[in-house]
């Protein structure tokens, strides 16, 4: 899939690492480390310089041909530094390889981490020394092995001064090794032992790694250790450690104390001090891409290659300057080896990829991101308008909080070359709300629809899966089912029928003919199921939104009669009937944008001549006010607009006639909700002016007055504009209606000289 390196041949690195070779193998060569079948990656170091990606078998095997060809028999203690993660254990492994080559050479590998004491680590220590030496030399054992562990008993009860002084408190050897040994000397001991190692005519090369992994009280002791035994002749000691970790450690302890004096303790014990070559950032790249493709076979995910290019791009530019080590390149592999099975074919696998890799190695980003959308997501304008509009920018702002202690030119990198990928808006070109669909369709984090999953690592709750929109899509595509109703309804249940319809809108354009009219049918039938969505920011909410989804549906049935009669179809079955009326409103055109005409003039007509019919109907089994209170102003302008309203005032009449009391319902359903600014909460908004014209225009303004002071007597002489708060809504609305009644019969009596 990437094809910006070779490898070589599986067979042929096989056969290279088999053979024996002087050198060791060129880093060119180097095999690539193997990710197949692995759910993640272990940190293991490489076993040999035949793997060295790095470069730095050259390096290992200097110091390791330095121990080993050494004319003096003084020890010698080297250290191998470098930040964790970088390498340190693999170059060990290399000189463990090439100084086993060296007849004359013992390797001792000793790990601190298996001793949870001081006392222990010291015993364990020699004990280890001795093992070693007895599988070399069978006879050794016999005659050095009680020494060397009597010498680590010896040990374990010493102490050790700033200046190397080794000092025993009264008491402390006869009680820790036993009053015999107590009365024999550490340099006595030492002496014995090194002259049964001059006779073995054999070197020790002992190596300690992890030392920067230990706790502080395990630091001190196995420097303690390595001070007090040291002056063993034909011994050669490598520690592998972070220096500035384990100044840090050995500073408070020693000395004046703080880093310096840390600093000043290892310069006394190690006499060798080495750093690490550093890692060039082409290898590190290739182990993060081995990584990333590894992850993306695991996942069954196969990129085209602009998007390889996209991610490549962001990736070296924003990316990878942090990369500095090995381990962080494994740590990224893993994150994607969890990141994309979960996320597959929900998200952007691309920008999944770069934010996975932010959060592992900007993490402090990362959660500025996670928690600060609107500055991600909206464009600075928006903000403004948000009151967001600080000086520096929120995004360099934010930049600069979660990236304590970085130069301001890496943060300007990271946003100008990585996140301006990822977040068009916060870059200065214009991008409006119609890029959300065009980045909705490739389930980029930049549309606040998708962007929480980058977050959570699934769909969160009431958002839409985009695995089962195609499944959803996938059915009418082969035929319009027959348990449309309960596809419907498992959205609803998981609260996503809205996310439904969104999903559908940005895909419709995308729909054959036949899948399209499946799709727009089962809506129309069950748009019963669509939410009806309430709040002072609710400008039509689902309903309008599939009343567009209908629209852009029919669209894509060819034009001409097959049009028609599928929108014929869609207004005769369409329930419940005020959402038919909400699809004719969005299939008719207007005069002033004749681009979207869906219909001839004579089509539209035929739309409206089936709605009109369908509110007749309705009229007859039950009005308008009591079947649909929330609709029945738009129904009965429809009726009154396309028929006229002499018919529909004389049905409402002959009704309120057989129960005068309706008028009270007809009227309700003008008066909507309003929402008090400090609570937020719904209150019942006030009967107006324009709603007592639309009243007047259906039945007679005298007639419905007529009928309110009838039932409701004389507390109409005077009407309250308001009423009280204790009133039932029915009573403030005809207080309401008569006192507009009042002031409009006023104006009507007032001579014209009068009027204002």
């Amino acid at each position: 899939m990437f094809g910006w390196f070779k490898r070589k041949p599986a067979a042929s690195v096989a056969a290279s690492a088999r053979a024996p070779t002087a050198e060791p193998a060129p880093a060119a060569e180097a095999a690539a480390p193997a990710y197949s079948g692995q759910s993640f990656v272990a940190d293991e170091p490489i076993a040999g310089a035949a793997q060295d990606r790095f470069r730095r078998a050259p390096f290992a095997t200097r110091v390791a041909d330095t121990i080993a060809k050494r004319g003096e028999a003084s020890s010698l203690v080297i250290g191998i530094f470098g930040p964790w993660g970088d390498g340190k254990t693999s170059v060990l492994q290399m000189m463990d390889e090439r100084l086993n080559r060296y007849e004359d050479v013992i390797v001792v590998r000793f790990n601190p981490w298996h001793f949870p004491s001081e006392e222990q680590l010291l015993r364990g220590f020699f004990s280890t020394l001795a093992d070693a030496l007895g599988k070399r030399l069978p006879n050794f054992k016999e005659r050095a092995g009680e020494l060397l562990k009597d010498y680590g008993s010896l040990l374990s009860v010493a102490s050790l001064t700033f200046g190397g002084m080794v000092q025993f408190k009264p008491g402390d050897a006869a009680r820790g090794v036993g009053e015999a040994m107590s009365n024999v000397s550490l340099n006595e001991l030492k002496d014995r032992i090194e002259r049964l190692l001059d006779e073995s005519g054999k070197r020790m090369v002992i190596m300690v790694d992890d030392i920067d992994r230990l706790d502080r009280a395990e630091t001190h002791s196995i420097f303690k250790l390595v001070k007090l035994s040291a002056s063993f002749r034909h011994t050669a000691y490598v520690l592998a450690f972070d220096d500035e970790v384990v100044a840090a450690a050995l500073g408070e302890r020693y000395g004046a104390g703080g880093h310096q004096a840390g600093r000043a303790f290892l310069e006394k014990i190690v006499q060798v001090p080495l750093h690490l070559p550093p890692a060039d950032e082409i290898s590190l790249r290739m182990i993060a891409f081995d990584g990333v493709e590894a992850a993306l076979k695991q996942a069954e995910i196969d990129l085209p290659q602009p998007a390889i290019d996209a991610f490549v791009r962001r990736f070296v530019d924003g990316l990878e300057p942090k990369l500095a080590t090995p381990r962080m390149a494994k740590i990224y592999t893993n994150a994607l080896m969890f990141a994309l099975p979960l996320l597959k074919g929900e998200a952007n696998i691309v920008d999944l990829m770069l934010m996975e890799g932010i959060r592992i190695l900007y993490p402090g980003l990362y959660v500025a991101i996670r928690d600060n959308p609107d500055v991600f997501l909206k464009s600075d304008r928006e903000n403004r308008m948000n009151g967001l509009d600080r000086a520096p920018r929120r995004l360099d702002q934010l930049l600069e909080e979660s990236m304590p202690g970085a130069p301001a030119e890496e943060r300007e990198q990271v946003r100008d070359r990585l996140l301006s990928g990822l977040f068009p808006r916060t870059t200065n070109m214009g991008y409006g709300h119609e890029w959300d669909e065009i980045w909705g369709r490739d389930q980029k984090i930049c549309v606040s629809g998708y962007f929480r999953r980058y977050f959570v690592y699934s769909v969160p709750d009431g958002d839409i899966s985009d695995g089962d929109i195609r499944a959803f899509v996938g059915a009418f595509a082969r035929g319009e089912p027959a348990d449309s109703r309960q596809r419907l309804e498992s959205f609803v249940a998981r609260r996503n029928m809205s996310g439904l319809i969104g999903a559908l809108r940005r895909r419709a354009d995308e729909f054959d003919p036949h899948t399209a009219a499946g799709i727009g049918r089962a809506i129309v039938r069950n748009a019963d199921l669509v939410p009806v969505e309430r709040g002072p920011m609710v400008l039509g909410g689902s309903t309008t939104q599939a009343g567009i989804l209908i629209s852009q549906l029919l669209k894509q049935v060819p034009a001409g009669p097959q049009r028609r009669d599928e929108a014929e179809t869609l207004m005769r079955v369409a329930e419940p009937l005020p959402f038919a009326i909400e699809c004719l409103r969005w299939i008719r055109h207007s005069d002033e944008r004749p681009e979207y005409r869906l219909l001839e003039d004579d089509g539209e007509g035929s739309l409206l001549a089936l709605i009109v019919e369908r509110i007749a109907a309705a009229h007859e089994a039950s009005p308008a006010y009591i079947q649909f209170p929330d609709s029945a102003q738009r129904i009965y302008w429809t009726w009154r607009k396309h028929v006229g309203g002499e018919l529909l005032g004389d049905l409402l009449r002959e009704r309120f006639g057989t129960d005068p009391a309706e008028v009270d319902q007809f009227l309700d359903t003008y008066v909507g909700e309003a929402w008090e600014l400090q609570t937020g909460l719904p209150v019942r908004s006030s009967f107006e002016r324009q709603h007592y014209d639309d009243v007047a225009s259906l039945v007679g303004a005298e007639y419905v007055y007529d009928n309110l002071r009838e039932r409701y007597g004389a507390q109409l002489t005077d009407p309250q504009r308001y009423g009280d708060s204790s009133w039932s809504n029915a009573r403030k609305i005809a207080h309401q209606f008569a006192y507009i009644h009042q002031h409009v019969a006023t104006d009507l009596e007032r001579p014209l000289e009068h009027q204002a």
